[in-house]
């Protein structure tokens, strides 16, 4: 199911797909994301969060769920193929391995938790922003908490 919503007076930059099984974890990142005048859509499962990838082809796509490595490689896999955003990725375990084979499905950055909300959606930022620095990007990674 996708939902989405936005401040209906401004042109939203990017669209942000959030794939997490955590509700308070998305309510912050909505919160934060939409001041920076991003569309947000969040899923809470796999099968959702490919078929909202493959519909909207997100800006970028944030993934904190706890996964199988397989059900992990297909997600990725799968959002890589639906579109060419950056996929973030939040990692439990600092484990070499876990973030080679991430990367290597698709993951462009992979952070290990716990990650601080503005840390996060300034790096998300500066990924949606790369090759297109402006003054305007600079301006909507001001973080206020």
């Amino acid at each position: 199911m996708v939902a989405w919503k936005s401040n209906a007076d401004t042109i939203p930059l990017h669209t942000v797909l959030i794939v997490s099984d955590q509700p308070e974890s998305v309510a912050v990142l909505d919160t934060l994301f939409n001041q920076r005048n991003c569309i947000v859509l969040s899923e809470s499962n796999v099968s959702d969060a490919l078929q909202s990838a493959r519909l909207v082809g997100p800006s970028l796509m944030l993934i904190d769920m706890q996964l199988s490595k397989s059900e992990r490689a297909a997600l990725l896999i799968g959002l890589r193929t639906a579109s060419r955003g950056p996929i973030l990725m939040l990692i439990s375990a600092n484990t070499v391995d876990e973030i080679m084979e991430a990367n290597q499905a698709g993951a462009d950055e992979c952070l290990v938790k716990p990650v601080n909300s503005a840390v996060l959606v300034i790096k998300a930022m500066a990924w949606l922003g790369h090759g297109q620095r402006s003054e305007r990007t600079s301006a909507i990674m001001g973080v206020t908490l």
